[in-house]
């Protein structure tokens, strides 16, 4: 007796060509609106970083002045240039600095739009 097969009935395996072309253009969508933000990124990090960076010269130089009140090392007096090297884990070149040590040293980021003002470096 000759056996019976049944017809093989075939599923539906993966997506089809049209359905990943739409998901490429959505993803090309999505990608052309997000690029525009990004060119705004690196001015505003480069000036929250000049913002920290003069913050931190302040109290650097505050440290050295008061280092030096009770003898410890030997003590020259403070500029703009030379308080920047009290901070470690910067790059100086990344900064334009200028300004009095007794009316605070301007700082702008290369990259940045925005000049800050540290507090004085004397004390």
């Amino acid at each position: 007796m000759a056996q019976k097969h049944s017809p093989v009935i075939f599923q539906q395996c993966g997506f089809s060509l049209v359905e990943l072309i739409m998901v490429i253009v959505v993803i090309g969508i999505l990608s052309a609106m997000a690029l525009p933000k990004f060119g705004t990124i690196t001015p505003t990090a480069a000036d929250a970083n000049a913002q920290s960076i003069a913050g931190a010269l302040g109290v650097a130089a505050a440290n050295y002045n008061a280092q030096c009140a009770v003898g410890l090392g030997s003590c020259t007096a403070l500029t703009c240039s030379t308080g920047m090297n009290l901070l470690s884990g910067i790059t100086v070149g990344d900064y334009a600095v200028a300004g009095s040590p007794n009316s605070g040293c301007t700082i702008k980021h290369v990259q940045g739009e925005t000049t800050y003002t540290s507090s004085t470096l004397l004390p």
